[in-house]
Parts: structure tokens; sequence; C-alpha cells
């Protein structure tokens, strides 16, 4: 059997029965979590684009794009969804890393809301389409960086694989779905930080729900995409690539477990997570007068894609260790608004970038579940004070309560939801597993309203 037929078995088998709690309640967690930055994301320059294209290539209206008043096709809806998802850099984080959520949940609850799927379904979906990005990040793991960025690269196949569980496609059907997937897949880091960057996650969630839609009326592919010659791995992975670590232990423990998922606590890249919290403690710990600092040294892995000294947008501030640690030191805490143009330019964080030096340590490791950030401030009247962070809160293993989740939920949610309408979002997920069709139904109708009804 090759892993690819393999896979496709392991997809095609998928049952809520045969789920471990902790996976469910994971899952459940992941939805609630993915729901809200959506909707924060859904209030987004980039989203709001992307719901005006929606809205102008039509579609069948089946399917309800988030916080926009507005229902498409399923793979439209996928893709808007996808993009506001994504958008804010605030979803859960992975590893080996990579953005699992955008690419699948949306395609999943659009096919839950067409099929009125019960809230079983979607988790085991979501559980599934996850296995697969990790099962194949841990397999790549030892592949060297080609310039892509890995949601484009392992969502594609997420959402094929969830798409596939959603629709019940046989392991034949399933297989096609893969190797159509494969051909969709890539992106480009170069656009990181800008719009693009989202639509790398819209576009993967669109085109693994289409290639799952074309397997099931039929449609072919190679059957054997992952071995061939010029297929998935050899193409986009190359030499390094582990292929039998894609179903090895598949579900044994579920990733989404073991090692777990680190719940975003601020809206940027996740390398520079570790420099936020060292700033922030630095400036609580020791009451740091950010107009007294003389300098700022920031100590990273080298990570070049997040040197940027002079941001030049809120989206590429994102990616910067230095606007990130300037803004945390500057106003004690990072927000969405963070990383508004308004914000980026005020004079205060932009004083401090210019005292701000960073040295790329080679001797740091690069892996996001080993890397350490060192900030290191001196004020005016020559004290020093320096914090190491080696494990922000919220990574796997350092998790985040419950009320600490639900506090950024109910922030997120606030751009589009009442008050009521977020505690009963976060009522309907945490009994996802007990939803029926209608349930799922009710959530997805509190999930569209327009931005214009919110609070």
């Amino acid at each position: 059997m090759s892993i690819t037929e393999e896979l496709a078995h392991l997809i095609s088998v998928a049952e809520f029965s045969s789920l471990p709690p902790e996976a469910v309640e994971a899952a459940k967690v992941v939805i609630l979590d993915g729901l809200a930055v959506t909707l924060a994301g859904s209030t987004e320059p980039a989203a709001r684009i992307v719901a005006e294209y929606t809205r102008e290539m039509g579609g069948a209206p089946h399917c309800t794009v988030f916080g926009q008043g507005l229902k498409t096709s399923p793979v439209m809806a996928a893709f808007a969804n996808g993009v506001a998802g994504h958008v804010l850099d605030y979803e859960v984080m992975w590893y080996p890393p990579t953005h699992a959520t955008s690419p699948t949940l949306p395609g999943i609850l659009a096919l839950a809301e067409k099929h009125q799927a019960s809230g079983r379904d979607i988790i085991t979906a979501l559980v599934t389409g996850f296995e697969v990005q990790g099962r194949i990040r841990v397999a790549s793991a030892g592949v060297e960086p080609r310039g892509f960025h890995p949601p484009g690269l392992v969502g594609v196949m997420g959402s094929a694989a969830a798409g596939a569980v959603m629709l019940r496609l046989t392991p034949e059907q399933t297989r096609m779905a893969l190797g159509l997937a494969a051909s969709r897949a890539g992106t480009v880091s170069a656009n990181t930080g800008t719009m693009t960057k989202s639509t790398h996650c819209g576009n993967a969630g669109r085109m693994g729900l289409e290639a799952a839609l074309l397997a099931a009326k039929g449609f072919t592919a190679n059957p054997d995409v992952f071995e061939h010659r010029n297929g998935y791995v050899a193409v986009l992975f190359g030499e390094g690539f582990d292929l039998p670590a894609v179903t090895r232990d598949f579900g044994n423990p579920y990733r989404m477990v073991d090692p777990g998922i680190a719940i975003k606590k601020h809206p940027s890249q996740y390398g520079t997570h570790r420099g936020i919290d060292a700033a922030l403690e630095l400036r609580q710990t020791h009451g740091i007068d950010p107009a007294k600092i003389r300098s700022v040294h920031i100590e990273t892995p080298v990570m070049q894609y997040v040197d940027r000294p002079s941001p030049s947008t809120g989206l590429d501030g994102k990616f910067s260790f230095q606007y990130t640690v300037a803004s945390a030191l500057w106003d004690g805490q990072i927000t969405m608004d963070t990383f508004t143009e308004r914000m980026l330019h005020r004079p205060g964080p932009q004083s401090l970038l210019a005292k701000t030096r960073l040295t790329m340590d080679p001797n740091i490791p690069t892996d996001f579940d080993q890397m350490w950030i060192i900030v290191t401030v001196v004020t005016e009247d020559g004290a020093e004070y320096s914090v190491r962070c080696d494990r922000p809160r919220g990574i796997w293993g350092n998790p985040l309560s419950r009320e600490e989740r639900l506090a950024k939920v109910r922030q997120c949610a606030a751009r589009v939801l009442s008050e009521d309408g977020i505690e009963e979002m976060i009522d309907s997920v945490e009994d996802l597993d007990d939803a029926i069709g209608q349930d799922v139904l009710e959530l997805v109708g509190l999930l569209s309203r327009a931005p214009s009804s919110s609070t």
C-alpha cells in the first residue's frame, strides 16, 4: 500500500466515536478561537476587499461569509473566511509551525451549513484536517526552507482531507482529492507582511475544498501523488522528506493533543511573542518609563524575515522584532490596534525604534519550541535591565487558562457581535459535540452579522 493510499484510507475511516476526549476538547478550543479571530479579521481592509470581490463574483448563496451579511458558494466562503481568519496573524499556532485553522475550519463550516451537518461532523473533520497537516509538517521537518509559507503547502492537503470527511468520500475518492489538492499547493513568502499573506490560507482552504468536491463527482488525479517522482513531495520538498512519517502514528496521539496547540496572546508573527513578553515583563517589573529609555537591544535567533527596523505598514509591523518590542515597551500592551497605520506612525514607538538595536545570534535555535529572545533596556540614568523569554504563555505545554482564552475570544468577537451574541457563540461551541444540524445553522447565522450590526 502506498503512503497516499494509506493516508486516504485513514482519512476516509475517521469517526467521532474514535476520537479521544482530549482531541474533542482541543478541537472546540480551536474552533472557538478560530471563529472569534475570523470575526475580528472580517473588519480588516483585506477581508473587506475579499468580501467585496466575493459579492461581485456571485455564486449560489448557500454559505455564510462571517461578519459580512453575505452568502456565497462553499469554495468562495472558504476563501473569504480563510482570509479573514488569518489576516490578523492571530490564529492558533502549531508545531512544527503552520497555521492549520484558517485553511480548514472555513470549508468545514461551509459544508456544514449547506448540508446541515452535526457538531460531531465538524469536530471530526477538523481533527482529521489538522492531523494531516501536522503529519506532513513532521515529515518535512528535515527539509531546508524553500521560500514557501507552510499553510500554502500543507493547508490545502488538510482542507482536502477535512472536505473528504465532511462529504464522506470513499478511500478512492479521497485519494483523488489528495492528488488534485497537491496541484494547488504553493505560496511565496516574499508576500509576508502584505495582504497577500492572508490569501495563502484562504486559497488553501478554497482549493482543498474544491478538490474534495470535484473528487466526489468522479474527478481523477494521480493516485500516488506523494510518491510520484514529480509529485507533491519531490516537487515541493525534495530530499530530506520523511515519507513514512505522513501516516506513522496517525492519530496516536493526535498532534492537536500532543504536542498540542499555541493560542496566540498577541496578533503578530509567533517569533515576536517572546520579545513582546520580555518587553512587557521589563516594563511591569521595573516600572520603566518608556520616554526615558536611552537604548533597547534585542537578541534573537537568525530570522531574517522578522528583522524589520522600519516597517512601512501595520501588516509589516507584525513581522518586526523591533516594532513589536518598541510598542510593548511604549504602551504596556499589544492589541489588534497596535498594527494600524495610525498606531505604527506615532512619535513614541518611532522614537524607540530609532534607539533599538537587533542582534541575531546563530547559537540561538530558530525552532519555535526551543528558541529564546533577550530584551535589554538602558535608561537615561544608566540603569540596565534585561529579561530573557524562553516560553511565552499560550505555547504548547504552557497553556492559557480558560478565562484567559475567553478574554481573547470576547475581545475579538466584540468587533462584530453584541455581548449576548458573544456568550451565545461561546456556549454553542463549548457544547458543539452535542449540536445537531439546526444548532449548527443557528451558530452560523449568529456569525453572519454584517459590520453595521456590531457594537
